[in-house]
């Protein structure tokens, strides 16, 4: 088995005749074979001390063994082997070949039967006839013929031995007479004519004589090369239908080898060149897929956007609580200093005079502008302005709108701060008002009156002054001096 093996790894490592057979001989070796190294077990070692042991034992030189009882025994082992085996050989020649000498006619088997024919002794092959006796072996015909050979009677009529032991008869129908085509002549070679019916035979004769020609004709000329077709329209008919159906089932083969998930496609449900509609049903849920790919793509856009707003909201309303969480005093005190202290220029809308830029974040509100935020808050909801706002009257978040103070109350309320405090810096004005601070004091006031309007119903044009510390001479909470 492991030569076999070891002759078939070698085979497939061999080159093979062509790409396509090294190809289909490299997948068997890797997938299929078994090298001969993995079932032939380990390799068998002889240890340092084998051959001087064994040396020890039989003598290479003299070719016997050391131990004489050893070699008695080794010799008498090996003589009755040898006779067996000359006895096995001897009875193999004496049954495939003569049991005799084919030289002097002695008997091979004289020892074993004296006197007695070797080619009757019974057994197998040429020794299978039994031995010669005084009995016959029966009536055997000793003819071939059933008859009389002399009086050409019958076996059962003239015969030697008594009626019941007469060769049986048997019963034989003689053959058919055959006349040679060649010596029934009905023809006449002399008037060309035939014996009977000559017009109906020579009418058979030519068609007969057609239809060879034909046959012979349509052996030798079956196909004609020129217009591609058989001369036999029936057998032309025959190739177009076996064509025909070799197609149909190629096509169908091919059809069931192509994944479910392709046999849905749209050019199988029209014409890519004629446009004409095989599956109306199908071409009309591939319409309808498109249009809801479309609008799952115009929902996209839609999403992205949405999100995109949302994030800028979330950014700015990030960046109003950043710039909320920084206190808005630390702007007021350059707009309480009156001037810029890099120029020495005073604040103001002159031409003269250095525009100051507001901070974003907003200024705290007083005790009384909370009041006043709480009451319009409550007046813009419907709640009566003695009854605090509860969970049961409170409204969504998402339906409060932001409340803004009019641009004169803050601005007058900002400015009574600053001409509220005593302490605070003032900004640099003349003794003698000039015409110009005039006109500008004029601008501002009717630039104010114009945004801010008229007041409401029950709320002041600008914030109260600021409470004042009880007990202590300092002015108000907003004019205390730095502890610094």
């Amino acid at each position: 088995m492991a030569q076999s093996m070891a002759r078939t790894m070698d085979d497939l490592r061999a080159p093979a005749q062509t790409w396509g057979s090294d190809i289909k001989t490299y997948e068997h070796g890797k997938r299929h074979a078994v090298d001969a190294a993995l079932v032939t077990g380990q390799q068998l070692s002889l240890k340092s001390g084998a051959f001087q042991y064994q040396e020890r034992v039989f003598d290479p030189v003299l070719q016997r063994y050391r131990d004489n009882n050893v070699e008695a025994s080794q010799r008498h082992h090996e003589e009755r082997e040898r006779v067996a085996h000359l006895n096995r050989a001897a009875d193999i020649q004496i049954l495939r070949e003569q049991p005799f000498h084919i030289l002097h006619g002695a008997s091979k088997l004289e020892k074993l039967a004296p006197g007695k024919d070797p080619m009757r002794l019974g057994g197998h092959g040429t020794l299978g006839e039994k031995e010669r006796s005084k009995h016959g072996k029966g009536n055997f015909p000793d003819t071939a013929v059933d008859y009389n050979i002399v009086s050409n009677i019958p076996m059962r009529d003239h015969h030697w031995a008594r009626e019941d032991e007469r060769p049986r008869l048997k019963e034989k129908s003689p053959r058919d007479r055959k006349v040679p085509a060649f010596l029934a002549k009905d023809f006449d070679i002399v008037n060309n004519r035939y014996s009977d019916n000559h017009s109906e035979k020579l009418r058979q004769e030519k068609r007969v004589h057609l239809l060879e020609g034909t046959d012979k004709h349509l052996k030798r000329n079956f196909f004609d090369p020129v217009v591609g077709r058989f001369i036999d329209p029936a057998v032309e008919e025959k190739v177009k239908t076996v064509d025909h159906a070799r197609e149909v089932e190629i096509t169908m083969r091919a059809h069931d080898k192509v994944p479910p998930s392709y046999k849905g496609r749209q050019t199988a449900a029209y014409g890519i060149t004629s446009h004409e509609k095989h599956d109306p049903d199908l071409l009309r849920v591939y319409d309808n897929l498109e249009n809801e790919r479309k609008d799952r793509y115009k929902n996209r856009y839609i999403v992205e956007h949405n999100l995109h707003a949302q994030d800028i909201k979330g950014d700015h309303i990030n960046q109003v609580r950043i710039m909320n969480r920084v206190a808005p005093e630390r702007y007021e005190e350059q707009k309480k200093r009156g001037y810029d202290i890099i120029d020495g220029k005073a604040w103001g809308p002159g031409a003269k005079e250095k525009h100051f830029n507001e901070a974003f974040p907003k200024t705290r509100q007083t005790p009384w502008e909370k009041v006043e935020v709480s009451r319009q808050y409550r007046e813009s909801v419907g709640l009566p302005t003695g009854v605090p706002a509860t969970s049961s009257t409170a409204l969504n978040p998402d339906q409060v709108s932001t409340l803004k103070l009019p641009a004169d109350t803050i601005q007058a309320s900002g400015r009574q701060k600053l001409e509220s405090s005593s302490s605070a810096q003032q900004l640099r004005r003349s003794h003698a008002p000039s015409v110009r601070s005039e006109a500008s004091s004029m601008r501002r006031s009717a630039s104010a009156a114009a945004m801010g309007g008229p007041p409401r119903m029950g709320q002041t044009p600008y914030a109260p002054p600021p409470p004042a510390v009880p007990g202590s001479p300092m002015g108000s909470v907003y004019s205390r001096p730095s502890r610094a």
